[in-house]
């Protein structure tokens, strides 16, 4: 409550100090065109952030798809090999029990 207050005195006190002013209208046209020209930049960056998070997330969804591509392809194969060698693996297993 007595921070509204002290800014309320100083706002009522620079009313009173200071008096508005009227800028040049060279200036007022120079400074638009500056932030029209920092705007178009910003929503350039803006743009190519945009781009390269969107190119990023098609990469990793890619490469997700290949690893799931791999795995689902490479199980039948490791099948394949486990039972190929499971008869070898009994025979040593007896060997080894008896």
């Amino acid at each position: 409550m007595k921070m509204t207050k002290d800014l309320n005195r100083i706002e009522r006190r620079l009313k009173d100090v200071l008096k508005p002013v009227t800028p040049r209208a060279n200036f007022v046209i120079e400074l638009q065109n500056t932030l029209d020209q920092e705007m178009i930049k910003r929503m350039k960056t803006k743009k190519v952030q945009t781009g390269i998070l969107v190119a990023g997330g098609i990469v990793s969804l890619a490469v997700m798809v290949i690893t799931i591509i791999r795995s689902l392809t490479t199980w039948p194969r490791i099948i394949q090999r486990i039972s190929k060698n499971l008869p070898k693996i009994r025979k040593r297993q007896q060997v080894v029990t008896a």
